[in-house]
């Protein structure tokens, strides 16, 4: 402003001069001359001041860019590339549901460009009809380290503590089931908007929840079935390969994943197959215990992990996703997971889901001679349907303001899941495993990042194997259950 007024000023002198000297030609040569001569160097000096007035400015622009630079990065979103993808979400008012293992909300900056964060969660279930699982177990805590190395590369963990972490004697694990790992650690190096590099133990993309299970993120407390028996997550596996997005119209977005993975374990030993004396948890645990995260991967050949998503306007995500390698001691079966996954918002309502199907090749014969589907589970499939609401009644603001805060919320929640887990020939012949799972719960977010659940679970088992370990429950098995978790991020 001081700019402008300073020429304005010397603009009216100038002006003044030359309507003075017009006026004034025919008075007295001398006078006139003394006259001028005092105008200009009033001129001149207006013409100083707006000299040292420019000087001053581009100063304090200097000035103010050299403050931006070095607290740039303090404020999320202004900068950084872990801090700003997460400011995307809010910035477009989507649900964090809508992100992804890059959009950590609740990052906080050490260092240079280094961000640390994590999250915990602790739970008290109530079985029906157990009289030992009624504990109280703080089942997960998740730090994670995030960092701007460079504009171009990027790295990213998260260390996976279960149960309390692991349990040793005398230096030997003891078998409890506490865990201790890495959830995932990658290095990116970011080319454009469709191409970018990831390797490292990459979180699979395999269905939407993989990529979105952290218990904050989550309504409920415990995880979809398709999600533990389908697909097992989490499912994190070493490898590499390049994701992106593309955008076909202003409106639309089409993101994509695709790494080459070590893949799941061969099938080898005794312990791998399924007899009449394996128990459903063996057996319901196929897919989950070959998982190459688990450190005893015996299988050379990499598996190939992919998803595709595809948002034609915002608050609706579709995906479809597939993971396919060898599974058997000399190479010759495959197996196939395939997921397809939705995610809508309108408004407090949301609508998520997962499909996902296992199809396991089950031909030829183990090394042993044994006929493959005889010992091994064959197809796979389940999934889960979770509507939410979200509400956050007046009266409770007005009571507790300071408890119930504008950023507080209540959230209702339905839940309904099936599995069915395919037994081999030799065990099964009358039927598969089938669980389904109604979840009903209630839950209140002080803040979006720390959330306190209350839900109840009622779950149906049928099966021919189930009755044989459990005859005096009739056809079929039902064991409800309450629980109740805490969770938050920090």
């Amino acid at each position: 402003m001081k700019k402008y007024m300073v020429m304005f000023t010397f603009l009216l002198v100038f002006m003044s001069v030359i309507t003075f000297s017009k006026a004034y030609a025919n008075e007295g040569d001398n006078s006139l001359k003394l006259k001028i001569e005092e105008m200009e160097r009033q001129l001149m000096d207006l013409k100083e001041q707006f000299e040292k007035q420019e000087e001053t400015s581009k100063a304090e622009k200097k000035e103010l860019q050299a403050l931006r630079e070095e607290v740039r990065g303090l404020v999320p979103g202004e900068e950084f590339y872990w801090a700003k993808r997460a400011q995307e979400l809010k910035e477009k008012g989507l649900a964090p549901y809508f992100g992804g293992v890059e959009t950590k909300p609740f990052l906080r900056r050490i260092g240079r460009n280094t961000y640390l964060g994590g999250y915990m969660d602790m739970e008290l279930e109530f079985d029906e009809g157990s009289q030992t699982n009624k504990t109280f177990d703080q089942h997960r805590l998740i730090p994670f380290i995030y960092s701007d190395v460079s504009d171009r590369v990027k790295f990213a963990t998260e260390i996976e503590i279960e149960h309390g972490g692991t349990d040793t004697q005398d230096g030997v694990f003891t078998g409890k089931k506490g865990e201790l790992k890495i959830e995932f650690a990658t290095i990116d190096f970011l080319m454009t908007d469709w191409l970018n590099y990831r390797g490292g133990i990459v979180l699979s993309p395999l269905g939407k929840f993989n990529l979105v299970h952290d218990s904050p993120l989550q309504d409920l407390t415990d995880r979809p079935m398709v999600d533990t028996f389908i697909i097992p997550t989490t499912l994190s596996e070493s490898g590499m390969g390049f994701f992106g997005t593309f955008y076909p119209t202003e409106l639309s977005k089409v993101d994509y994943e695709i790494y080459a993975v070590n893949g799941f374990q061969s099938i080898l030993d005794s312990t791998s197959v399924i007899t009449d004396t394996t128990s459903v948890s063996q057996i319901e645990g196929f897919i989950r215990n070959s998982r190459g995260s688990k450190q005893v991967d015996n299988n050379t050949n990499p598996a190939i992990v992919g998803r595709v998503a595809y948002s034609p306007f915002l608050g609706l995500d579709l995906g479809l996703s597939l993971h396919t390698g060898y599974i058997d001691d000399i190479d010759s079966n495959r197996m196939t997971i395939k997921a397809f996954d939705w995610t809508y918002q309108k408004g407090p309502f949301e609508l998520v889901g997962e499909y996902a199907h296992a199809s396991i090749e089950r031909d030829g014969l183990l090394a042993d001679g044994t006929p493959k589907n005889e010992v091994m589970s064959g197809d796979m499939w389940g999934y889960y349907i979770e509507p939410r609401y979200h509400f956050m009644p007046q009266f409770l603001r007005d009571l507790a303001p300071s408890i119930f805060k504008e950023d507080s919320t209540f959230t209702g929640v339905l839940r309904w899941g099936e599995v069915n887990i395919n037994q081999p020939f030799n065990v099964a012949s009358e039927g598969d495993i089938m669980r389904t799972r109604l979840t009903t719960g209630i839950n209140w977010r002080y803040t979006e990042d720390t959330v306190f659940k209350a839900e109840y679970q009622i779950n149906t088992e049928h099966g021919r194997r189930l009755r044989a370990e459990h005859p005096e429950r009739g056809t079929d098995i039902s064991s409800n259950s309450l629980v109740f978790s805490v969770a938050t991020y920090f």
